[in-house]
């Protein structure tokens, strides 16, 4: 038999075949790193801030993306919304690891939702860079795992943070402190932290407490004990949903505490919402006088019209973080990203940041904490000295004589 004929045809084949796979590639254009993102971005609660979280992502995505993206390759965001419920996100983040294959999940908001999240799949030690979640019971579970980094402070740092500045900063110190606490992972070890803490210094305030659910439309039940209590200080540990309902309840029972302390209080909505006088704990804020700060400011007023709040950059220095990380590594390779995370050392809108060990935690980025104000519808950075930008004012005037 002559094989010569079939072999030419076997030969033209190939040659075909090749110079197909070669033009197919081509039309498909470089193949993306892909990058897992589970945040909350549909529920009430918790929408704001996985909203806000988002877009710093995408400004971090695209300023990545036109300066040649990571490895030579554009990043591309896999984005997944836990709607802030832990069966959903559970059942997301594993998609992600088992299906999308996904070398890093970035985002995670709560501490409830996270604590749920991480318990469930565990078992597939992702590589996971966790936004949010300052409850300890996280940092207990997964804190010293290789896979696990984080980004927002822990509970220890936020409570120290909150007693330092009454202890030390408030004039006259604080009598009496009434907390208003969300009755999750989240604001149950905060109130918990809070209450040991105080004990710990000798902390000459007395202290009542009282949980509520996140996400509820009337909380007078709350404000009228805290008014029976009458506080030097009310201190809400909740969502971002939460404080304007408080504010409006505060007002309808005429409740006048010296001072209202909240969690995270630059939301750009919270003047219109809240008002002046409020006084509360963050992590972050745009009047900061840090240049990258005021450089990402001014990225994100151009864009939105608006001051960003703290989750913006905070996503934003992440896929940073994320990215550097990737070009460290060479790969996405499971072990050699994580070393290459473990390298990173970068200027951000949050100052210089690197993962460093604290706590029980292995791979941590924001330790330190600041005290703000409203006052004529702007911040006042109080704490710490060094960022310092006005006083507190003390005791607030009531809702009667600010017209509230």
């Amino acid at each position: 038999m002559d094989w010569k004929p079939i072999v030419a045809v076997v030969a033209i084949l190939v040659i075909l075949g090749g110079v197909y796979y070669i033009y197919s590639g081509r039309e498909k254009g470089p193949e993306s790193v892909r990058i897992g993102v589970v945040l909350p971005l549909s529920t009430a609660s918790f929408a704001s801030a996985g909203q806000e979280c988002y877009r710093g992502m995408q400004m971090a995505v695209e300023e990545i993306n036109a300066n040649g993206g990571v490895l030579g390759k554009p990043i591309e965001l896999v984005v997944k919304d836990d709607k802030g419920d832990p069966n959903t996100a559970i059942t997301v983040a594993t998609d992600l690891i088992t299906n999308e294959q996904v070398p890093i999940i970035v985002g995670f908001y709560s501490s409830t939702v996270t604590y749920a999240t991480m318990n469930a799949i565990k078992q597939y030690e992702p590589i996971v860079f966790v936004m949010g979640a300052s409850s300890v019971k996280v940092e207990s579970l997964v804190g010293n795992e290789r896979w696990f980094f984080h980004m927002h402070p822990w509970d220890y740092h936020r409570q120290g943070t909150v007693i330092d500045y009454f202890l030390h900063y408030i004039n006259p110190t604080p009598q009496k402190i009434f907390v208003a606490y969300e009755d999750g992972v989240y604001g149950s070890t905060s109130y918990s932290y809070f209450v040991n803490m105080s004990r710990e210094v000798g902390a000459p305030w007395d202290i009542k407490g009282e949980p509520f659910k996140s996400g509820s439309s009337d909380f007078s039940a709350i404000i009228l004990k805290a008014k029976d209590y009458d506080p030097d200080v009310f201190y809400i540990v909740g969502y971002p949903a939460d404080y304007p309902v408080f504010f409006r309840n505060a007002k309808e029972n005429d409740f006048n505490p010296k001072l209202i302390f909240i969690v995270a209080p630059e939301f750009p909505e919270y003047p219109k919402d809240i008002g002046d006088y409020v006084a509360g704990v963050d992590v972050w804020s745009p009047y900061l006088d840090i240049p990258q700060a005021k450089d990402f400011v001014a990225k994100f007023q151009s864009q939105y019209g608006r001051l960003p709040e703290y989750w913006a950059p905070f996503c934003y220095t992440a896929i940073k973080m994320v990215a550097q990380g990737i070009e460290n590594a060479g790969s996405l390779d499971r072990e050699a990203l994580i070393s290459g995370l473990e390298s990173v050392q970068m200027d951000s809108p949050l100052g210089p940041v690197s993962f460093k060990q604290t706590g029980n935690t292995l791979h941590q980025v924001v330790d330190k904490l600041y005290v703000v104000q409203w006052q004529g519808g702007t911040v006042v950075i109080l704490y710490p000295d060094e960022f310092k930008t006005g006083e507190l004012i003390y005791p607030v005037p009531t809702w009667a004589e600010s017209g509230g």
